[in-house]
């Protein structure tokens, strides 16, 4: 049995633990709130983007002859963009990206297909390297320093690769923000450039309006391409980053909930053992004045 002073030794340590766990959710919370932001802030710009897009589609304008929308007949060659964090203690979160990206790589791989993996963040090269998993490139996220230029260049990077024909398709794997509440990984294609019908039809489903482009739709076409890549990419950096804070102060809120039930118990054990040793020091005294008699 546990003496007082290991349970006393112990609930300080549990105190302490819980000061920073409290620390951290604070911290994560803070955070979120400003990675929040900037999603709401982007999701316009993201859409505006988008409908320019569509509309330019629906002008009729070919897309055969460009190299963004070039589809290969039996693609073999295949990259994983795949974005974590840099730390951990939050969650699940860095686990469920890398199954679901490996998952993927399985599923392609059954498909007698090449993949090469573009990792971002700490967490994930340490487990690619730990598994010894051959990796394309790496890099450290960002994080909340992330700027519209580093989604350029990296958007640029996999343009190239893309339209030199050394990866015949590009993959995005990431952490996609449902609503504020709920999050979830994803994998989306990225190259070639893949329009759904459901988002014309969401588009096109209230007023139609007639546009007109100046200089032409093959010019405007060729300036909004990379800027639809860019931003594509940008939007993921940033629901990656909400997402992984939200992990985090969930995980330190429940780590802050279970270290003020274990003092708790601790406490209750410590009172219990004080209250033991107090009545054996009674119970000792009577025996040695009954002795006496």
């Amino acid at each position: 049995m546990a003496t007082q002073r290991d349970i006393k030794k112990r609930i300080r340590s549990v105190t302490n633990t819980r000061k920073i766990t409290s620390t951290m959710e604070m911290v994560a919370t803070a955070k979120m709130k400003k990675m929040h932001q900037r999603v709401e802030m982007a999701k316009p710009y993201d859409q505006k983007v988008n409908e320019i897009l569509v509309n330019l589609f629906n002008t009729g304008v070919t897309v055969l002859d460009d190299p963004h929308f070039r589809e290969v007949d039996n693609p073999s060659r295949i990259l994983i963009f795949q974005i974590t964090g840099n730390r951990g203690l939050c969650g699940s979160y860095n686990t469920n990206v890398i199954e679901n990206t490996l998952s993927f790589k399985d599923k392609l791989a059954d498909e007698n297909k090449e993949t090469l993996l573009y990792v971002v963040g700490k967490k994930a090269i340490g487990f690619y390297n730990f598994m010894k998993t051959p990796m394309y490139k790496s890099m450290l996220n960002p994080e909340d320093k992330l700027t519209f230029e580093d989604a350029v260049n990296i958007g640029n990077e996999l343009r190239n690769l893309f339209i030199s024909g050394e990866v015949h398709e590009v993959y995005l794997s990431y952490t996609r923000v449902i609503s504020s509440s709920s999050q979830k990984p994803a994998v989306i294609k990225l190259l070639p450039i893949l329009i759904e019908e459901e988002e014309i039809k969401d588009l096109y489903s209230g007023s139609h309006l007639e546009y007109y482009f100046e200089p032409n739709p093959v010019q405007i076409f060729s300036y909004i391409i990379p800027m639809y890549l860019k931003m594509r990419l940008y939007t993921c950096f940033l629901e990656s980053s909400f997402s992984e804070q939200f992990a985090r102060r969930v995980a330190m809120k429940n780590a802050s909930d279970a270290s003020a039930e274990m003092i708790r118990d601790l406490t209750i054990s410590y009172n219990r053992a004080r209250q033991a040793k107090i009545t054996k020091e009674i119970a000792e005294i009577v025996g040695g004045a009954a002795a006496l008699k």
